[in-house]
């Protein structure tokens, strides 16, 4: 299964990028289902990538759900950034085993861009059956996300990442 979503944002290439790949740890600032993120291995990813990935709380239990993602590709002359979403302590009956999701910032002039999101979810076993469904589903929750990428960025003063 494969999932592509689009979205514009009214903002400058470089600054999308920045708070998508260099900022790549604060997620929760613009992804509404997760109240809190961190980077894993700063210094430490890809050439070029700020860090190796994050780790992402998908509720306020600091013992519950949580997603780590993993930074696959980083290339910021193209704007792309690729990355596989592994579950931590989710319940069995969520269906998705993992996630790849490559993310891509494209320039539609000097104050907006276009975000493309594609992901690549590998099913459980047992969630084939519900292929159909999660077909409709899928694209509906990717493209919130986007819509709060959005969001965020049109009503944020965006600025470069302060080292740590």
């Amino acid at each position: 299964m494969k999932i592509t979503k689009t979205v514009e944002i009214n903002k400058p290439a470089e600054q999308i990028w920045e708070l998508i790949a260099t900022q790549f740890d604060k997620a929760h600032l613009w992804m509404g289902p997760i109240p809190r993120s961190v980077a894993m291995g700063r210094g430490k990813g890809l050439i070029g990538a700020p860090m190796e990935g994050r780790i992402c709380d998908l509720s306020d239990n600091p013992n519950g759900p949580k997603v780590k993602e993993i930074i696959t590709e980083f290339n910021e002359e193209n704007k792309t950034l690729a990355f596989d979403v592994l579950p931590v302590n989710n319940p069995k009956i969520v269906p998705i085993k993992q996630n790849h999701v490559k993310m891509a910032v494209r320039s539609l002039g000097p104050s907006k861009a276009e975000v493309t999101w594609t992901a690549t979810p590998q099913l459980k076993v047992f969630a084939y059956p519900f292929y159909p469904l999660l077909r409709l589903v899928f694209p509906v929750a990717f493209g919130k996300l986007l819509k709060g990428l959005k969001d965020y960025a049109e009503t944020q003063v965006l600025t470069k990442a302060n080292p740590a």
